[in-house]
């Protein structure tokens, strides 16, 4: 019963000066009378009189926070007077302006930030930064950090060889399916229990922040899940071939498949003693001179450890 007037699409004043009409970041072939996307892209994307700062602020505490687990501003979805101030603000600037000299792209500063010293940095603690900054707000050393659901069975996939690599099409409920995790449909009332175990987020909500928790039912998923032990199983076939064996009677040789897995599931070389000790895993009694089975052991073996499954 008060309506007064129509109101049009519109921009956020207070991130567009009032010079600045709706019609500069217009497209010549879009109506005048609406507010499309690419209008609303082409203003959030410039520095000069747009929100191109902001935005790019916010994409950078992203990538940071994807990086180290915690943004320089710790609530990414909040970059209000009632969110957390960034812990290095100038850092957090300058970054931003190298999005905005980069045009937008977003793998030159992924390779920034990785090559950096911070992020290269040891895990080591050390007793006297630690009483000065117990949290490690000034980022003074390296955190380890747990993957998230879909890399570590992403990652699990891609080492087993059965990475579907298929792109778009339709979502499933089915947890063995070998696409990539994204293509799992989410229904509210069928969850995938192995995503859930690794903190999967509620997906009805907003979060900026993952929870990341360690549980019993984690382990208990990495040695008993039957798509596990598939992947495993698969992984093992990728190193059978490494395997030599030149008589019946003699024991497989299995150091080359133990530095081919080393490989492929950790990206480097193994030491002789970890050489030592995986060969004497594969050549337990028990195991009667078989190379399938020892080698599924040990390939499932590797994708539950901590290396796997953590970036340190």
């Amino acid at each position: 019963d008060q309506k007064e007037q129509v109101v049009s699409p519109g921009l956020l004043r207070v991130l567009t000066p009032d010079t600045h009409a709706i019609a500069s970041w217009r497209n010549s072939e879009e109506p005048e009378r609406s507010l499309h996307r690419a209008t609303l892209a082409a203003w959030l994307t410039d520095p000069e009189h747009g929100a191109g700062h902001l935005a790019a602020r916010v994409i950078i505490n992203r990538l940071w926070h994807h990086h180290f687990g915690r943004g320089i501003v710790t609530t990414p979805n909040d970059f209000g007077m009632q969110g957390d101030r960034p812990s290095h603000p100038e850092l957090l600037d300058w970054l931003a302006g190298e999005l905005i000299a980069q045009n937008w792209r977003l793998k030159p500063i992924h390779k920034l930030i990785l090559n950096s010293s911070v992020y290269r940095q040891a895990v080591e603690g050390d007793l006297a930064r630690t009483e000065i900054d117990p949290d490690n707000i000034l980022i003074w050393r390296r955190v380890p950090r747990r993957l998230e659901a879909e890399a570590i069975r992403d990652g699990m996939l891609t080492v087993s060889g059965q990475l579907d690599l298929r792109m778009y099409g339709p979502g499933t409920l089915d947890e063995s399916m070998r696409r990539r995790s994204i293509y799992f449909t989410i229904k509210r009332s069928k969850l995938i229990p192995s995503m859930m175990l690794f903190d999967w987020p509620e997906h009805l909500v907003s979060h900026g922040r993952r929870p990341s928790t360690t549980t019993a039912p984690q382990a208990l998923l990495l040695f008993n899940n039957a798509n596990t032990r598939s992947m495993a199983e698969s992984f093992a076939s990728r190193l059978t071939d490494k395997t030599t064996q030149e008589t019946p009677e003699s024991h497989p040789d299995f150091r080359d498949a133990i530095i081919t897995a080393y490989d492929l599931a950790f990206s480097r070389k193994p030491t002789e003693q970890e050489i030592q000790l995986a060969s004497g895993f594969l050549h337990q009694e028990h195991y009667h001179q078989q190379t399938k089975q020892p080698l599924t052991d040990f390939a499932q073996m590797l994708l539950s450890t901590n290396e796997f499954i953590f970036i340190e």
